[in-house]
């Protein structure tokens, strides 16, 4: 029963870092935002894959870059055969930034009150999930989404973890 219990109030506290990660997306949808971010590490990136790490169909990212565009966040550039190549605009460079900084802040504040020692054995904590995912063969780029970094260090980490188990 101890396991329910971990796992009602670990999913409670994934709820608390949504809630407070999209209040930090103003106007626009959790949707946009990762594909803001995707955008503004891996440009210039096609709308295929920007529709892979977002979750969204082809035709569903196509209407989502053209409201960024018309946002000027973001812009087409060449086509390659089928394929259309998008990068973000200065401007959408500085949001994507802002958007990041505003969700790492409220997200420190869910963790502020931990000490050292409680931070520590978290940050371990989290390496041994993203591992676990990661290895489960869930896409890092997925998963790091919402994160300018470029897959996060416990990225690289669970991968390195992943390729000397094999």
């Amino acid at each position: 029963m101890q396991d329910h219990a971990l796992t009602t109030r670990l999913s409670v506290l994934a709820t608390a870092i949504e809630d407070a990660g999209s209040e930090a997306f103003g106007e626009l949808s959790p949707s946009a935002v990762a594909a803001l971010m995707i955008i503004r590490k891996s440009e210039p990136i096609a709308i295929q894959d920007i529709a892979a790490l977002v979750g969204l169909t082809h035709s569903a990212t196509v209407r989502l870059v053209d409201r960024l565009e018309k946002d000027w966040l973001v812009r087409r550039l060449r086509r390659r055969g089928r394929e259309v190549q998008v990068e973000a605009t200065a401007r959408g460079k500085r949001r994507a930034r802002d958007l990041h900084v505003r969700r790492m802040e409220r997200v420190e504040a869910i963790v502020a009150g931990l000490g050292d020692d409680a931070r520590i054995d978290l940050s371990d904590a989290v390496d041994t999930l993203l591992t676990h995912l990661i290895a489960t063969g869930i896409d890092p780029g997925r998963l790091f989404r919402f994160s300018l970094d470029d897959h996060g260090e416990a990225a690289t980490d669970a991968s390195t973890e992943v390729d000397r188990e094999d």
